[in-house]
């Protein structure tokens, strides 16, 4: 019995000696990584603005307008900064599981934009610009390739779960045509205003994958540096204006602010739907409550980016 028990913990010594010394068990990682857009897309309508960047002259005589330049706006929210920290383990020489928490901060993008001429004068600047900020999880399966050399690569495949995030939108426009200044009042003849909007996402899950290397540089840490393509495509799930304020010009000259509390109910927060309907609540539609949320169509963004991590491998 005693030869027995001596045997057991012989194996077990060995055993723990090998897991410390292929590196097996658990481990953290900390990461900083920036991700470039690789699929640029047309952005969603802000509102009611297309994702164009228009130019055009207006004839003071007749009001008519004429197009100096018009261009599609395309882009990615997948390109920016990305931040976390990952805990995995190793099985064995090939396999390991990771589970990664991870901040993402954008590049801000510019979703629409006008300018409006008469002559040489500029009476219309109006500029959209969106940024996303999210948190996800980040579940992965990592293969290891087997060597003796100090140069240890790997390959990884997983998904990105979102569990918190937004679009935010901020709009500046200086109006002195009056066709913005009317969506905002009737009676205005111009508007100055700032709007911050934020939309919601309904939940998804995207595909990760990417290869990298460890490099020990001292007992237990290693440096790791990794390229890794992400796909995740996003929809709105609700909308609610977070700043509005506005100074209209009326036609005999005075000023009238506006704020967030002067909006309706319905501009304010708006839900996202695959289909609108008769019943739908839509300004316009019989039986319209601008004291409820509005309803509109729902759109896509995409967050994915080819990105390079790097950081640190810290055993335990």
């Amino acid at each position: 019995m005693k030869k027995l028990l001596l045997s057991v913990l012989a194996v077990a010594g060995i055993s723990y000696a090998s897991m410390a010394q292929d590196g097996r068990g658990f481990y953290l990682k900390p990461t900083g990584s920036y991700f470039m857009k690789v699929t640029p897309v047309e952005f969603p309508n802000v509102g009611p603005l297309q994702p164009r960047n228009l130019s055009f002259s207006i004839n003071p005589t007749t009001g008519a307008q004429t197009t100096i330049s018009e261009e599609a706006i395309t882009g990615s929210f997948g390109q920016g900064f990305r931040a976390g920290l990952t805990g995995g383990f190793r099985f064995n020489d090939v396999i390991a599981f990771e589970m990664g928490f991870n901040y993402f901060q954008s590049e801000k993008n510019t979703m629409a934009k006008q300018s409006g001429f008469i002559g040489n004068n500029q009476v219309l600047a109006l500029e959209s610009v969106g940024q996303v900020l999210a948190l996800d999880l980040m579940p992965t399966l990592v293969f290891n390739l087997p060597t003796d050399k100090k140069f240890k690569p790997y390959v990884k495949v997983g998904a990105v779960l979102p569990v918190y995030g937004y679009l935010e939108i901020e709009t500046q426009a200086n109006d002195m045509t009056g066709a913005i200044a009317r969506t905002v009042n009737p009676n205005f003849a111009t508007v100055n205003f700032q709007r911050t909007e934020r939309i919601k996402p309904n939940p998804t899950i995207g595909f990760t994958g990417g290869a990298g290397f460890n490099y020990p540089i001292a007992k237990k840490i290693s440096f790791f540096s990794e390229l890794e393509y992400r796909n995740v495509s996003v929809n709105g799930k609700s909308k609610e204006i977070t700043s509005f304020n506005a100074v209209g010009t009326l036609a005999n000259g005075s000023n009238v602010n506006v704020g967030l509390d002067d909006l309706p109910n319905s501009v304010r927060n708006v839900n996202y739907h695959k289909r609108l309907t008769g019943s739908s609540n839509v300004a316009g539609h019989a039986g319209f409550d601008s004291t409820k949320p509005g309803d509109d169509l729902k759109s896509y963004i995409n967050i994915g980016g080819l990105g390079l991590n790097v950081g640190l491998k810290i055993g335990f």
